[in-house]
């Protein structure tokens, strides 16, 4: 089959129409992974990080 643009284009298409529907089926696989992940108590995670707002340079 001869390289033409068209070729070209409809190929990577189908490319990212692979791509997708890999990538919907990890999700759908990892759906219910959630029990796996660690548990972190609020108490164990200094807060005082997370919300504080940057400092301001002078």
């Amino acid at each position: 089959m001869p390289d033409t643009k068209r070729g070209r284009e409809r190929q990577g298409r189908k490319k990212l129409e692979q791509l997708e529907q890999h990538l919907t089926e990890r999700e759908v696989e990892t759906l219910g992974d959630d029990d796996a992940l660690p548990e972190y108590p609020p108490e164990e995670v200094d807060s005082d990080l997370l919300s504080a707002p940057p400092q301001e340079a002078e």
